[in-house]
């Protein structure tokens, strides 16, 4: 996984000329997103930048930067990962269902277990986030305000998947 092209988006390392575009055209749920995080869209877009440990791919439609996605490391064994959208990708929903499972991989390769939280109202990214082979966790989370809901992919299914059923 990584550079290349995927259907009709074109995959490639972020740079900083995407998060500015990028920044101004998120979806109205990335921007509540950052909200909850407490960070601009800008922040958001420009933090994994800065970080030497982080990977950062954008989507490209057409040029036009329209996703950035990555990891950023908390320590060798785990990683948050995220993604920000501008509307246009709900426009190529099957390009983008494609190859969400195997960029997924790529990054579970790398790290042990991947995590990051939702918004728990948000209905459609969670049940996205399910196909992708994530876990949800039960506990709400509060966050700045906001109940989150803290979902987790691990290379070992079955510790998460025991963690879920015992309720932890």
């Amino acid at each position: 996984m990584g550079e290349g092209k995927y259907g009709d988006a074109v995959v490639v390392k972020s740079k900083l000329s995407h998060a500015e575009t990028l920044q101004h055209n998120l979806r109205d749920m990335d921007n509540r997103e950052c909200l909850i995080a407490g960070v601009t869209p800008w922040r958001a877009l420009m933090q994994p930048l800065q970080d030497n440990r982080a990977e950062t791919y954008t989507a490209l439609l057409n040029d036009e930067p329209v996703m950035m996605f990555g990891v950023v490391p908390e320590h060798e064994l785990v990683a948050s990962i995220w993604m920000l959208c501008s509307d246009k990708v709900n426009r190529y929903p099957k390009t983008f269902m494609k190859w969400s499972p195997a960029f997924v991989e790529y990054f579970q390769q790398q790290f042990y277990l991947l995590q990051n939280v939702c918004p728990s109202d948000h209905v459609k990214t969670l049940s996205w986030l399910e196909y992708l082979g994530f876990v949800t966790l039960p506990d709400p989370i509060d966050k700045n305000g906001y109940e989150v809901l803290r979902f987790v992919r691990c290379q070992d299914f079955g510790y998460v998947q025991s963690l879920y059923d015992n309720g932890l």
